[in-house]
Order: structure tokens, then sequence, then C-alpha cells
């Protein structure tokens, strides 16, 4: 029997389940009785058509990825449920039934022996670690992590696929960065607050699907590299270039109104890489003619560039803030750690610990986090 008609006769199975559940919908309100014989159908065809092809669960699943804990916050739950683990155990179960099926062969990566030897070291400074728990915890994310890049690896077969992965992605951030833009540095009121805390303190930054700004600001990331690279393209057509343009212009808006440095650092880096690959420029003179214009032209505008300009100069003042001046601090606590633990690393997730009982006078502003990846793993791994 071949995998449709496989399908075919679950669906005839289901639709039967369905027919036997009628007089127990008799008992629910007639709106929630409706609600469910259409949600229950279309649940059951979307989870056979997610067995025979995984791109259909593949998409939903990439797109909740980017949602963070807006579940847990509209319906305010107590548990931090995000939509994406809820689609990450429908993908793994739906794909499981599928490759119990097909027997098709899984492709390797390539880069699963060091992940393994990473996961097995950190594992190892476990045992010297204070901090076992929140590290045994972000292993176990870190390993579902790569599961769910494996997981991408085998399902998305073709370009067409990736395609439209990536212009759903794009489509849902855009709108996130539209709403995040309109409600903060296009507030006159919210504008108001950021030119007093100069892009400080979270009230005055957008962080509408997690608590942290700075998480917020890469989850555009992807939208930003997309649209830039459809407009710098030579063999795109007219139309594609206007809608390039018009969501990359709402995605550079959100990126601004999270006042995050760091991601603004990170779009300057991305979008040279991108151009300089291409190597078509004509589009940038245009575009800082039309920033020049708009600067000069409208107020709302200045207003959002002395504010953005005045968070941005702030990186050359450690003085500043808590956030620029702690930054030195830290990565010289990374250092000191890598050298007094002879090399091994103070212990998976333990550096946040430690930078606490090396520095409790400065661990008091809540900035004891490494923000670099790579001193984290010097001082918590041995590894730079």
């Amino acid at each position: 029997m071949t995998l449709s008609r496989r399908i075919g006769s679950s669906l005839v199975v289901g639709v039967a389940f369905l027919m036997a559940l009628l007089p127990l919908l008799t008992r629910f309100d007639p709106i929630v009785a409706i609600l469910l014989l259409i949600a229950l159908p279309a649940g059951l065809f979307w989870g056979l058509k997610s067995i025979e092809d995984p791109f259909w669960v593949a998409l939903p699943l990439c797109l909740s990825a980017f949602l963070g804990g807006i579940f847990a916050e509209v319906f305010e739950l107590a548990l931090p449920i995000t939509p994406f683990q809820i689609m990450f155990v429908l993908a793994i179960g739906l794909w499981s039934i599928h490759r119990s099926i097909t027997a098709n062969r899984l492709t390797l990566l390539g880069i699963e022996w060091p992940v393994a030897a990473w996961v097995a070291l950190a594992c190892l400074s476990m045992l010297f670690s204070t901090n076992v728990e929140d590290g045994l915890l972000r292993l176990l994310r870190v390993s579902l992590n790569f599961l769910f890049v494996f997981y991408l690896y085998q399902v998305l077969q073709t370009k067409r696929q990736l395609a439209i992965l990536l212009i759903s992605i794009t489509a849902l951030v855009t709108a996130l960065a539209g709403y995040a833009a309109v409600f903060t540095i296009l507030n006159p009121e919210q504008a108001a607050i950021n030119i007093q805390l100069r892009g400080i303190g979270v009230a005055s930054r957008a962080a509408i699907t997690d608590a942290d700004p700075n998480i917020f600001a890469s989850s555009l990331m992807v939208g930003i590299a997309f649209t830039t690279a459809l407009l710098h393209s030579r063999s795109m057509a007219a139309w594609q270039r206007v809608l390039a343009v018009g969501s990359l212009l709402i995605l550079l808006a959100g990126i601004l109104s999270t006042y995050s440095r760091s991601s603004w650092v990170a779009v300057v880096v991305l979008v040279g890489f991108i151009i300089w690959q291409l190597k078509n420029f004509r589009f940038v003179w245009l575009g800082v003619g039309v920033s020049v214009l708009a600067l000069l032209t409208i107020p709302q505008v200045q207003v959002i560039f002395f504010s953005v300009a005045d968070r941005a100069l702030s990186l050359l003042d450690i003085s500043s803030d808590a956030s620029s001046s702690i930054r030195l601090l830290l990565g010289k606590a990374a250092l000191e750690m890598f050298a007094d633990s002879w090399g091994f690393g103070v212990g998976y997730r333990d550096f946040s610990y430690e930078f606490a009982r090396r520095y409790d006078l400065y661990s008091i502003t809540y900035v004891n986090e490494p923000h670099n990846i790579s001193y984290q793993m010097l001082a918590e791994l041995g590894l730079a």
C-alpha cells in the first residue's frame, strides 16, 4: 500500500471517528461545538498531510520559533509554554511516523561528532560546577536546538520549500517589527521616554515576543538578510524589489525600536557583507540620499535620529550606563577565570555565579551574563 493510500484510509477512519463524536458534541455550547467540528477535521487533515510531507508542519514550526513567549503572555499562562515547544513536539512525532512509513535514509550534516564532543565536555565540566541545574537545562536546550537543525536538514528538500520558508518568516517578522516601531519610536509619548532614558531602561525598548530586547532584535535578522539580498540581487523583478524595500524599512525600524546596540552593529556588518558579495552598490547611494532627505524634511525622523544616535554614541562612552562600562569588566573576568582554572574552565553555565563571587559590587547591576559567546566558552569550558 502506497503512502497516499494509507493516508486516504486514515482520513476515512478519522471522519468515521468524528461522526461517532457527534453525540458528545451536542453537550457543548453550540458555538464551541461548531468550532470543534471545523477544527478537528482541519487538524486531522493537516496532521495526515504532515505525515505525507513533513514540510506542512516544518513551516509553522519555524514560524513559531519567532513568536517567543507571546503565547504565555497573551493567554496569561503561569507555565512558560511557547508555541515553538508545542509545535516541536508535534513536528518530531509526525516526522517519526513519516520515517516509519517511508524508511528514507537520514542525511548527516557532518557536524554530529563535534557537537557530541562539545556536549560531552559540557557534561564533564558540570562535575565541578556550582550551577548544575541550570547547566543541565541549558544543555538540554542546546541539544534540542541541534535536533531542530537536524530535522530541518532532513525535511527541506527543494529550493521552492526554502523560498516559501524565508518569505513566510520575513512576512511574520516584518509584522512584529512594524508593531514594535509603531508603539515605540513612532509613539510620541514613548519617544519622549526614549530621549530621557537614552534607551537604557527596558521600558523604553521594544521586546514584543521576549523579555529581552536583544533577543527580539536578533529574531529580525533573518528578514533583514533576506530582503537585503532580494533588493541587491540583479535578477529580481521591479515589484519584488518594491516589496523588499518596504519590508526592509519596517524591519530596520523594528531594530531601531529595540535600542540594542549590539544588534545595530550586527545589522551593519550583515548588510555590508551581503552587498559586498552581490557587488551591487546602486541602491546603497539611493538609500543614503533618501535617508538624508527624510532627515532634513520630516521632524519625526529627526527626533528618532537624535534619540538613536545618542544611544549609538554611548558605545564610545564606557561611563554612560552600567551595561556599557561593565562589559569590559566581564571580558577581564573571563580571562581571569580561564587563567585561575588552569585552562579547564570554571564549569558550564557557571560564569554568572563566578563573576558575582569575584565582583560582588558590580553584580548588583544585574549585568552579569557574558554578552559574548567566545569568552563565555573560554571561561566556562576552557575553549576559545
